[in-house]
């Protein structure tokens, strides 16, 4: 969007949530930390140390694909703003409290990967996050009013509107997967990973498209 086009708010929230999400990472990597007892081991004691760890490594991937992918998702939302007011705001900022809190349940869920509450605590967050995000969506494109192109077709609104709805549906699902007892067959973890790297593929299908044709 042209530069003279965006409120110089917008300029101040968009470098503040690059913020948010980026501590949100770096806190992730602060639990994949080997224990105490591990400091001396060498070989394949340490090898075998290493290999226990592997619920809090599943638990940093998961999420830092699920934080990047709503930070994409922001990117996109975003790139579709022009103007600004006080509900946009506190939408924004309640997403990236949201977005703030993840690296919590996920450190609870690396620490208790085959617990079901942890298991649905750490979903509950994931749906909670990608909610904040379909509403921020749905205020933005609600009559058009804060949109660079008010003209956006249906199709596309439509669009987005499928894409941020995704999370919050995937995670129902296996919150409900969860709840039958699913965890006995495949670890709930793994089936979030699946979909937060589904999701990943699908930017880069986005991506591609969004880039202009050579004329």
């Amino acid at each position: 969007m042209p530069e003279a086009e965006l409120d110089l708010r917008l300029h101040r929230l968009l470098f503040f949530a690059d913020g948010v999400y980026a501590i949100a990472v770096t806190l992730l990597a602060v639990e994949l930390v080997l224990p105490e007892a591990a400091a001396d081991l060498h070989g394949q004691d340490l090898l075998r140390s290493l290999l226990e760890i592997w619920p809090r490594v599943l638990a940093f991937l998961t999420s830092f694909l699920f934080i990047a992918n709503f930070w994409v998702g922001h990117n996109m939302l975003f790139y579709r703003v022009r103007r600004f007011d006080g509900g946009l705001m506190w939408l924004a900022l309640l997403q990236l409290l949201c977005i703030a809190f993840l690296p919590f349940p996920t450190s609870v869920i690396g620490e208790h990967v085959g617990d079901v509450v942890a298991q649905q605590f750490y979903l509950a967050s994931l749906l909670v996050t990608g909610l904040v995000m379909w509403a921020l969506w749905w205020y933005m494109s609600s009559g058009r009013r804060l949109l660079v192109d008010p003209d956006l077709s249906p199709r596309e609104i439509r669009r987005h509107h499928l894409i941020s709805s995704g999370v919050p549906l995937f995670t129902l699902v296996l919150m409900a997967l969860v709840g039958l007892g699913v965890g006995r067959l495949i670890n709930p973890l793994l089936l979030a990973y699946l979909v937060a790297l589904g999701y990943v593929v699908l930017g880069v299908f986005e991506g591609r498209e969004s880039i202009p044709a050579e004329e």
